[in-house]
């Protein structure tokens, strides 16, 4: 296949979706898909190690990415699956809005060009904000006329002036029982992708990150009020996920448990229809095919009993974590055999182990085959909490180091404190039944836990000091500090 017919592959990270939410709610994009991996397992439960897992195929202690090291520095670009695509002659790149897949951890050297899209700076081409008033000396009515003079020096004032503008939008909205009247990039990340996969006259291999679906939630313009039914003054800062975490059950945080679910649902179904949109945009306005892969870094915790009553991603290696939707959409016939339709569903175990194998089949051009990609094992991993341990609680507990290995409908868990479970995963999507039972098969953990869990001068307290203070407050906002 030359250069001319190449297809366009896009990899659209739904940050934080889960695999049962997002068959209810992403309707559009199943009734798209031309193949639908049902058992796609991540292979870690938070952004930094699956985002290198993605990048990869291998779990933390392989890729030395993970919570002690929250740096992309040590992936060699050449052991990604975007290198051999690059001298294949495939522009790349990262349209993200994930602090952590963006320049500032290095995940930008990875790509031909990166593109960063945050609450501060949602035109791209103008300047960051949340950068400005991190670094001003002024206050007052001096702090926004400053503002304006570098919005106006910049090279794009416009955008500038637009981006202080919605910037302050959101935070008025966020003092007052007001629904938020942008929504948390997704938008804007489309927007982006579109022109940037069309324009080039060559193929592009595109990676988006799209962190609505993570938290803080609250009501924005554009959630069908439907599903989440939540009042427009709600916002989950209201209430700490680690006091969640450290409760038994939900307790007294049951209602706002349920409120954070309804968001989330409705915000599933918002990026369900972003990302239509983006399908159809890039079918009208590029004669050559686009693949779109949607997947999600991780899942999510909501509280649920399976997910151990836990709240967002810390310290876990539920279902609702690892389970993660992954389908297959193209804007043309090429994905499979001529005179299927699809959409083909894969309801065997398969495993983000495998996303680079899949990328470089589908931009072959050759007939390709999902079940191929089925597995009889799979893998995931972490280190460390990713965010704040719960006030008082056993630190040692928190950030123990913790594995899985699936083996067909059995999950098999083990923790660096020596704690050992089995898990029944043939029932619903993201759901674990627990079958104590059952024992752990003897050395099916090739390995023990070794340096890469302890503490070090690269821990994730240290980390924090080695980021600006506009990264700073956006880690904050998203409830890593």
């Amino acid at each position: 296949m030359t250069g001319r017919d190449r297809p366009n592959v896009v990899v659209l990270c739904l940050d934080t979706v889960r695999k049962d939410v997002y068959d209810r709610y992403a309707t559009r994009l199943r009734e798209l898909a031309a193949v639908r991996f049902e058992g796609m397992r991540a292979l870690a439960g938070w952004s930094v190690p699956s985002h290198a897992g993605m990048l990869t195929g291998s779990v933390p202690s392989e890729t030395g990415v993970h919570a002690r090291q929250r740096r992309f520095d040590p992936i060699d670009v050449d052991d990604t699956w975007i290198a051999p695509l690059s001298r294949a002659g495939y522009e790349s790149v990262c349209v993200t809005s994930n602090i952590y897949a963006s320049p500032v951890f290095g995940f930008d050297r990875f790509f031909d060009r990166t593109v960063p899209i945050s609450p501060s700076r949602r035109l791209p081409a103008g300047m960051d904000v949340q950068q400005h008033i991190s670094d001003r000396s002024t206050d007052g009515v001096e702090a926004y006329a400053d503002f304006v003079r570098q919005a106006l020096a910049h090279e794009h004032p416009l955008q500038s002036l637009c981006n202080g503008v919605l910037l302050k939008l959101d935070d008025v909205s966020r003092k007052l029982p007001i629904e938020k009247p942008t929504d948390f990039g997704g938008r804007a990340i489309a927007r982006t992708l579109e022109r940037e996969v069309t324009e080039p006259d060559g193929p592009v291999l595109a990676f988006a990150n799209f962190m609505d679906a993570h938290g803080p939630h609250t009501p924005f313009r554009g959630l069908d009020d439907s599903i989440h039914g939540v009042s427009a003054g709600f916002h989950s800062s209201s209430f700490r996920d680690s006091d969640v975490n450290a409760a038994e059950g939900l307790g007294e945080f049951e209602s706002d448990v349920e409120r954070v679910r309804g968001l989330y649902a409705a915000t599933v179904d918002y990026l369900d229809r972003v990302v239509a949109d983006l399908v159809t945009a890039l079918a009208a306005g590029d004669d050559r095919e686009s693949i779109l892969i949607v997947t999600a870094d991780h899942g999510e915790n909501l509280g649920y009993e399976s997910d151990g009553y836990l709240m967002n991603h810390m310290s876990s290696l539920s279902e609702g974590l690892l389970h993660v939707p992954f389908d297959v959409v193209a804007t043309g016939d090429g994905v499979l055999e001529p005179g299927n339709r699809g959409p083909v569903d894969v309801n065997g175990l398969s495993s983000h182990a495998d996303l680079g194998d899949v990328i470089r089949s589908l931009a072959s051009g050759d007939p390709f085959d999902p079940f191929a990609f089925e597995r009889e094992r799979a893998r995931a991993e972490i280190v460390g909490s990713g965010s704040g341990i719960p006030e008082g609680g056993d630190e040692s507990y928190w950030d123990r180091g913790q594995r899985v290995v699936y083996r067909r409908d059995r999950k098999y868990y083990r923790d660096r404190l020596g704690t050992e479970a089995v898990y029944d995963v043939s029932g619903p999507p993201s759901k674990q039944t627990e079958r104590p039972e059952e024992t752990v098969p003897e050395g099916l953990f090739e390995s023990a836990f070794g340096e890469w869990v302890t503490d070090d001068d690269h821990g994730e307290r240290a980390f924090a000091e080695n980021v600006d203070a506009a990264s700073r407050a956006r880690l904050e906002d998203l409830g890593y500090l």
